[in-house]
């Protein structure tokens, strides 16, 4: 959560192009303040955890970039000792997923990166929209495209934790393009005892993916969590029901920072998009920001998502 003695850790959340795309400068921010993981834990513990985790997976203090030993030192210090990278995590311009496999004895945290304003590969990816198959639904091009090609390098972490730990939780998380991602993985892998947290998530895939995360739901923690009008949670459009989210459990602040579980209703794709600048979505997505930013788009902050659901606690 913002660090009290930082004197800047406030501004942290003001509605600026810099809080939504990249994580709180060195100090502004202490993660993982949350207890050890416990089997059967509450929610929102396991929510608050899964938010700094996938803010952590941009590995950045503002735009510089972290080193591996800082990388390590975050998660050492909140008891996962084993750090695995994903992808190339530390250099810029990279054209595939990235991200880390985090684990102990007791628990392991897989979290993928979301889009970073200044990797245009990224931009690119997210809108690569046409729909290609993926076990026999059809899901978006960019985002399984990302996930391809850091694919056997997952596997193989997964396959290697699970030879002395077969039973431990798994959660797979992500924010933004890294919550598409952790959504593919999760039911790549279908893990029965893996657990998918997602924030700020795009629409994946067509109506027959999102039943496939149903299914597991039903024996899994599966849980959206939406920051009120979140743009991306908007996107694609579901205009033409090419795009769906899955029917699992919501996790939602509402406009007073407020989580819900399950409401009743949530904003829909005409509520947010009529809040951003006329042809935004066209023409300037993640570039030419406004300052400050309309709601739908602050609402996409990583460190909002890690500060209000870790307040919720």
């Amino acid at each position: 959560m913002l660090n009290p003695e930082s004197p800047t850790s406030a501004s942290c959340l003001d509605p600026n192009p810099q809080n939504l795309c990249f994580p709180p400068r060195k100090g502004d921010y202490i993660y993982f303040e949350t207890p050890a993981y416990q089997p059967g834990e509450s929610p929102k513990v396991s929510l608050a955890r899964a938010a700094d985790a996938s803010m952590l997976a941009y590995a950045r203090f503002v735009q510089q970039r972290m080193v591996l030993a800082d990388l390590q030192g975050i998660l050492a210090d909140a008891g996962y000792p084993n750090v695995q990278p994903i992808g190339d995590c530390f250099v810029d311009g990279v054209n595939t997923g990235r991200g880390y496999f985090a684990f102990n004895d007791s628990h392991a945290l897989l979290a993928f990166r979301g889009t970073e304003a200044d990797d245009d590969n990224d931009k690119l990816t997210d809108a690569e929209i046409d729909r290609t198959p993926e076990a026999g639904a059809l899901v978006h091009f960019g985002f399984k495209r990302y996930l391809d090609l850091v694919w056997q390098q997952v596997r193989q972490s997964i396959a290697s934790y699970r030879a002395n730990h077969p039973n431990q939780n798994i959660c797979i998380t992500g924010h933004s393009l890294g919550a598409a991602l952790a959504t593919l993985a999760f039911t790549r892998l279908d893990d029965p005892a893996s657990s998918l947290i997602t924030f700020g998530c795009p629409r994946v895939g067509n109506s027959a993916y999102c039943r496939l995360i149903e299914a597991a739901a039903r024996t899994r923690a599966c849980y959206r969590a939406v920051d009120n009008l979140d743009i991306v949670t908007h996107l694609p459009p579901d205009y033409f029901n090419f795009y769906a989210h899955p029917n699992v459990a919501i996790c939602w602040l509402d406009s007073d920072h407020t989580l819900q579980y399950n409401p009743p209703k949530l904003p829909s794709d005409t509520d947010a998009i009529a809040l951003l600048p006329s042809g935004f979505l066209t023409t300037h997505w993640m570039e030419g920001l406004p300052d400050p930013l309309p709601r739908p788009l602050a609402d996409h902050s990583p460190v909002r998502y890690a500060q209000y659901l870790g307040q919720s606690t």
